[in-house]
């Protein structure tokens, strides 16, 4: 089976490498995006994408101008998204506020929202609900079975 491949949308290099690092131990395939136009660049190839963790806030656009492409070009890969910031709260209703503003196809792709700063087990519960009927990861790492010195 192919490792699905994500794509993680964010202007942080930090979120970005430690994110990266993460998702392959876990045995994903990893592509960053450091902002929209670089996520816009690799949903227009044939380089199957099958999961985007967007962040909401960048400077070259917003997670929310980068779904409104993905809704009108109908050339660009529409995979589900998990959407991450870290100035709206998962809960606020002004996340419903803006995904009605989008184009329905971007509505449908947005299957999870996660709040950062957020932990690993935080991103694996979406991870989970979005790729786990089509691929289960390797396994985690933990305290209990890392090496001891």
């Amino acid at each position: 089976m192919a490792k699905p491949h994500i794509l993680i949308v964010d202007d942080d290099m930090y979120v970005i490498e430690v994110l990266t690092s993460y998702l392959e131990i876990l045995g994903y395939r990893v592509t960053p995006a450091y902002g929209c136009r670089q996520a816009i660049a690799q949903l227009q190839t044939t380089d199957k994408v099958d999961l985007v963790i967007l962040d909401y806030l960048m400077p070259d656009g917003s997670g929310a101008d980068l779904l409104r492409i993905l809704g009108e070009d109908p050339g660009m890969q529409k995979p589900p998204v998990i959407m991450s910031s870290g100035i709206l709260d998962a809960k606020a209703p002004v996340w419903d506020e803006l995904r009605k503003h989008l184009p329905a196809v971007s509505q449908s792709l947005i299957q999870a929202y996660v709040s950062k700063p957020y932990t690993l087990d935080a991103m694996d519960v979406a991870l989970h609900e979005i790729l786990g009927g089509d691929y289960i990861p390797g396994p985690r790492i933990t305290r209990k079975n890392q090496p001891t010195h």
